[in-house]
């Protein structure tokens, strides 16, 4: 188990000692919670292929008041609730947020049963703020993630979904989003999207 990683403010996480897993670096997010400034505090997080859970540790740390992160993984779900446990005052915070091992691509489907997955929260009344999406490089999902995510009733009128992704792919225009802010940091992008009902 490695502990290298860290969060905004030095924090120290576990992560898995593995080359497939790829944590968003620390340089990535401080540009996403920069950028995002105070509008995550009070807001509903969801964090899919969350991995070892730093961004969901961040969104929590900001402010965030529920945080869901969907992780298919085992170990990795598992280092991901155990890095969420080790915050600051988590004792009094364990009903907001939840951990829960299911496929991604599965668990967005709009006619999936969400509530059946979830232990501690009410998901059929929980609408999210923010959307982060960060699934590996190399699995070529987003369009599909992304049609289901917009064709879901967890999103408010205004939510804002971000990818990461490399810069050597970008994500297609769509009847469903509109794309506000693109970013670029070394070996990541980040694309910012809402949902054109907004507009």
């Amino acid at each position: 188990m490695k502990t290298n990683l860290r969060l905004i403010g030095g924090k120290r996480l576990q992560s898995p000692d593995n080359i497939h897993t790829r944590p968003t670096t620390l340089r990535v997010r401080e540009a996403i919670f920069n950028i995002l400034n105070n509008r995550v505090q009070n807001s509903n997080w969801l964090d899919l292929f969350s991995g070892t859970g730093a961004v969901s540790c961040e969104a929590y740390n900001h402010g965030a008041s529920k945080i869901i992160a969907i992780e298919r993984n085992k170990n990795n779900s598992k280092i991901c609730l155990k890095n969420l446990l080790s915050l600051q005052d988590i004792e009094n915070r364990k009903n907001d947020f939840e951990v829960i091992c299911k496929d991604v691509l599965n668990w967005t489907k709009p006619n999936y049963e969400r509530n059946s997955s979830s232990k501690v929260i009410d998901l059929s009344k929980l609408k999210f703020d923010f959307v982060y999406l960060d699934p590996p490089y190399d699995l070529n999902c987003y369009e599909l993630v992304l049609n289901q995510i917009f064709n879901c009733n967890f999103l408010k009128k205004d939510s804002v979904v971000i990818c990461e992704h490399s810069p050597n792919i970008f994500i297609k225009k769509s009847t469903l989003w509109e794309t506000v802010d693109v970013r670029e940091y070394g070996q990541s992008r980040l694309t910012f999207l809402i949902n054109v009902q907004h507009t």
